[in-house]
């Protein structure tokens, strides 16, 4: 597993680090002591994350002295946006501005891994003919006619523009094109941050070091031309035509995500460069343009993963594989690829059904927890689970009556917002997969929209803005599909304060984004109630972003677990509450609480009351709001 060593002087960024990349890579971590050069440090990381103390101001000697020491690369994290023009000339070093998003800490950092991945590697014609890459070329992961079309590019050695979104696999079809010719040198890699003069001369310098004698002939792979900047642009045009005056024979092979073309009709693009690298062109097609290939893609996935976790041969069944096929891959096949691995490592079985797929990050405690229900007597599952939560006198009500109650609860409106009709599962289930068809369409849309604004400062507004929107939806139709694959709950003892601490922990990074402070009240550590886990920490992670979601920036959320199963969470939000959900359900409004409820608070209260608890929102003195949540202690 890759090493990232984490130094910063705050002890929640050290934690929050950790609890963000701890489940892909070891992390060490430490304080920024006073004059450090991290010597005491033992080893070499595979990343560095550096936190810059304010007091070092403008001292960018002092920083290249301490990332001198390590040959790895390095992320340094900021106080101020414009702090980082100060470290953009350090070559392997990227910045990142605190208050961070997760999401972009992640992007970068597994950026900075591949390229330390890439550096530690002999760049030498070893990989020609690796067949660990080479079927990167084929059917099913490219289309049959990209294949046929690479392949005829790989016989040759000009240069090569791959373009595609993100996650279609550009860098390994560009060493899938590598490893089938013989006659292109050693391979090395640049990315924009490191395309400056030192270090490509450098990597020339240690390759005519080791390899003296060999062929001047090089494989340069060129990624993200589409974000190089006029300077970087120009610089790469002329170290182009130096070097091979001076006899160097340059194999080019970039990768795009935009059309530089286009780029290059703009004015933002140099136009000698681009027909420099594009003289061949590759353009990848995303998933969504290619559904046929999906179901052979997907079976040749889970074979290759089926024997790499010793499960044999593994596959899906039909309803699985048409989920497969109508989900909108944003990650294209890296997605769909991390998807199929991280469902075969869950679930350890051959045939993968619908409920099994874990689609998202997050979804595989709720997948152990939740075993779907049984087919045959569904009834009978379910009356032992209220016996055990409902109070005597309605055990004595229900046993010799049963069934009606049962046949009444979704007949009734108060009782249709509370998740025991079948209906508003499978309402859920179709609503969340039919409004993420649009979603793509609307961010290509947005995208190419503000291609045709003069205003740039207006295009990247307008860009964020739909941007953000559309991962908001994203992030509650991801919440609804969780909902939707819960059954009855599986009632056990757990510790009520140990189970709210692993859900903070969760949402951590959501909190420091926000810049929201966490404040424990009264805190009965001991107390123990009769809850489904999973269920449990679903709904109070779904309580906790909602809150989030309207806290005031730098707001405070204050938690007091009361006893007796009872936990008040109460913050000052910024503005108006969240539109109501039922509305869209054509639900009465005749007294129904839930229809005030945000959709995060509606589910979990949905859920929490399936565990014989529920959820009650006040609004108090001064804006403030308080949500009480109470789940049975016996």
């Amino acid at each position: 597993m890759k090493r990232i060593l984490v130094v910063d002087e705050s002890p929640a960024v050290r934690e929050t680090l950790r609890l963000i990349l701890g489940r892909d890579f070891t992390v060490a971590q430490r304080p920024f002591l006073p004059n450090d050069d991290l010597s005491v440090f033992e080893g070499e990381p595979d990343l560095l994350i550096l936190g810059i103390p304010p007091e070092l101001g403008a001292e960018s000697a002092v920083v290249g002295k301490i990332t001198s020491r390590f040959s790895c690369p390095v992320l340094l994290l900021l106080d101020s946006k414009s702090a980082a023009d100060l470290w953009s000339g350090l070559g392997r070093v990227e910045c990142l501005v605190k208050p961070f998003n997760p999401y972009e800490l992640k992007q970068k950092v597994e950026r900075l891994i591949s390229r330390s991945s890439i550096l530690s590697q002999p760049s030498s014609p070893s990989l020609s003919g690796d067949s660990r890459v080479a079927h990167y070329l084929d059917f099913p992961y490219l289309s049959e006619s990209t294949s046929a079309l690479a392949k005829r590019y790989a016989l040759t050695t000009l240069p090569i523009l791959i373009l595609g979104e993100v996650g279609c696999g550009q860098e390994r079809l560009a060493r899938a094109l590598y490893s089938l010719n013989d006659n292109v040198g050693a391979w090395i890699a640049a990315y924009p941050p490191e395309l400056t003069k030192e270090h490509l001369l450098g990597r020339l310098a240690r390759l005519s070091h080791r390899e003296e004698g060999i062929s001047q002939r090089v494989t340069l792979f060129l990624s993200g031309l589409e974000t190089l900047q006029p300077s970087a642009q120009s610089f790469l045009l002329g170290f182009l035509e130096d070097e091979e005056e001076k006899g160097r024979q340059f194999w080019i092979l970039s990768t795009s995500q935009e059309d530089l073309l286009e780029k290059v009709y703009r004015g933002e693009f140099l136009h000698p460069l681009y027909y420099r690298v594009a003289t061949l062109t590759l353009r990848l097609h995303p998933l969504r343009e290619r559904r046929n290939d999906i179901p052979t893609l997907a079976a040749s996935l889970a074979q290759g993963y089926g024997e790499k976790l010793n499960l044999g041969k593994a596959g899906f069944s039909a309803e699985a594989m048409e989920r497969l096929c109508n989900y909108l891959w944003f990650g294209n096949l890296n997605e769909m690829e991390t998807v199929i691995a991280r469902t075969l490592a869950v679930h350890r079985k051959e045939t993968i059904e619908a409920s099994d797929l874990v689609l998202g990050p997050g979804m595989e405690e709720n997948q152990i927890f939740s075993p779907p229900v049984s087919k045959e007597e569904p009834a009978a599952q379910e009356k032992p689970i209220a016996q055990e939560v409902m109070p005597v006198e309605e055990k004595e009500k229900s046993v010799p009556s049963a069934p009606p109650p049962e046949e009444k609860k979704p007949q009734a409106v108060p009782r249709a917002a509370n998740g025991d009709s079948p209906d508003m599962k499978v309402l859920i289930t179709e609503l969340a997969h039919e409004l993420k068809n649009p979603m793509v369409t609307i961010k290509t849309f947005a995208q190419l929209l503000g291609d045709r604004f003069d205003d740039a400062a207006f295009r990247v507004r307008f860009q964020e803005t739909v941007g953000n929107d559309i991962e908001r939806m994203d992030e509650l139709l991801e919440a609804m599909l969780d909902f939707s694959r819960f059954t009855h709950p599986a009632v056990e003892r757990i510790p009520l304060y140990e189970q709210l601490r692993r859900v903070l922990e969760e949402i951590v990074p959501e909190c420091i984004k926000r810049g929201a402070t966490i404040r424990w009240g009264r805190t009965a550590e001991a107390g123990e109630i009769f809850a489904d886990e999973a269920q449990f920490r679903y709904a109070f992670r779904n309580v906790l972003r909602t809150v989030l979601a309207q806290l005031k920036p730098g707001g405070e959320i204050q938690i007091d677990v009361e006893g007796e199963g009872r936990v008040a969470v109460s913050y000052i939000p910024e503005g108006g509450r969240i539109g109501p959900f039922v509305q869209y359900l054509d639900i009465s409004s005749s007294g129904l609480e839930e229809e005030t409820l945000p959709l995060r608070i509606l589910l979990a209260k949905i859920l929490l009351e399936r565990n014989g608890g529920g959820i009650k929102v006040s609004h108090l003195e001064g804006g403030k709001v308080l949500i009480r949540a109470e789940v049975p202690v016996g």
